[in-house]
């Protein structure tokens, strides 16, 4: 029998608007009922502007699609501003509602001080209709025409058996929670005090008993051993506040759950591992996702853009960016024994996106850049974990 290899990437350069040249992918993965899947690039116009567009990968037939991108969309509406540009798609892309959504931020990033806040008008939210195979500007009919007034929103999660959206502000750390069938936010629940040199995680963590879990950390490596509080709102008692539990190893940057959705597990940009038991919200620190022999030999992960479990839900796998190397090496945590193991190597490349497989164990993610450079050759990288 041929064996098939273990990492495949489908690219969308020619699928793109003409001129447009698609450079990055933060997370912007997903998965529809039907096995399809969804991927967003931020890419820069002719114009030199920065948009974000969104494609459709159909695994059973290869089948692509371009679906839009958060500019056109948004002008189409009638709700993009003269200059203004929308860079950033960095959630993940949620099913909910028979619609795949999507938010943006209208900057790159900001890790030092946000005195420049207000020159950026806010976060747009986008839906992609399944039924009606289009991508909607769902904030059009938000006050200011955005889901939040000079932030970004930089992750997203649907809260199980809420009908809610709960999106995380970049970088205020505010919780905003959009209510799908009624169109509009419910409420936004002040978030962790910012301070300089804490910036916010990339994931946001809903259960289904209500409880919607935050945390900041730190980026840079030479900071992965500063430890930070997680915090905890409880949409059923109103409160926010500090949960007994701290975590290290930088901001969260991944998630993955099981199917039954009791149990969560998260990872920082620095390569930590935890669990979040969601019926008793204790959460357990597992490890850190490198073979205990390289650990001992002082390698480290600098950058981990994401992880997924396997289809058994014995293993998490993760491509981490490591201190001593520029290889991308996939590597799987076995849950039981808390051992970790090289699975394979892949080409040189970053690799973001958490918790996006399908019943035949092939994880999905979005890949761009190379040895050297962390951006172009943007493609959805599939690899096929054993």
């Amino acid at each position: 029998m041929r064996r098939l290899p273990m990492q495949q990437t489908i690219t969308f350069d020619d699928l793109a608007p003409h001129g447009m040249v698609l450079e990055q992918c933060w997370d912007a993965i997903g998965l529809d009922r039907q096995g399809r899947v969804y991927i967003g690039f931020t890419g820069k116009r002719p114009d030199g502007r920065e948009d974000f567009a969104v494609f459709r990968y159909e695994p059973s037939a290869g089948g692509r699609r371009f679906l839009g991108t958060f500019m056109d969309v948004a002008a189409a509406a009638g709700n993009l501003q003269r200059n203004e540009e929308i860079p950033k798609g960095h959630t993940h892309l949620v099913e909910a509602h028979g619609k795949i959504y999507m938010a943006s931020q209208g900057f790159h990033d900001l890790k030092g001080p946000i005195d420049a806040l207000a020159t950026y008008r806010g976060a747009h939210l986008y839906a992609y209709d399944v039924a009606a195979d289009a991508l909607e500007e769902e904030s059009r009919f938000l006050p200011g025409g955005v889901l939040t007034r000079h932030t970004g929103i930089v992750a997203l999660a649907a809260v199980p058996g809420y009908g809610l959206l709960a999106g995380l502000a970049h970088p205020t750390s505010d919780i905003v929670l959009f209510d799908y069938a009624q169109g509009r936010v419910e409420r936004t629940v002040p978030g962790i005090p910012w301070r300089l040199g804490n910036p916010l995680s990339r994931e946001i963590v809903a259960t289904r008993q209500g409880k919607i879990f935050t945390y900041r950390g730190t980026e840079d490596p030479a900071q992965r051993a500063e430890s930070h509080s997680i915090w905890v709102y409880d949409l059923k008692a109103g409160t926010h506040k500090p949960t007994p539990y701290s975590a290290t190893g930088g901001f969260w940057n991944g998630q993955t759950r099981s199917r039954d959705g009791e149990t969560i597990y998260l990872s920082t940009v620095n390569g930590e591992l935890y669990r979040l038991d969601t019926g008793s919200d204790v959460i357990t620190h597992l490890g850190h996702l490198l073979p205990k022999a390289e650990y001992d030999a002082g390698e480290r992960i600098d950058q981990l853009y994401g992880i997924t479990l396997s289809n058994d839900e014995k293993k998490i796998y993760g491509v981490p960016r490591q201190h001593r190397s520029k290889d991308a090496n996939l590597y799987a945590y076995e849950i039981a024994t808390g051992s970790v193991a090289l699975v394979g190597r892949l080409e040189p490349a970053l690799y973001a996106g958490s918790d996006v497989r399908d019943s035949h164990g092939n994880l999905y993610m979005g890949r761009f850049g190379d040895a050297d450079r962390w951006e172009g050759k943007a493609g959805l990288a599939i690899i096929r974990a054993p």
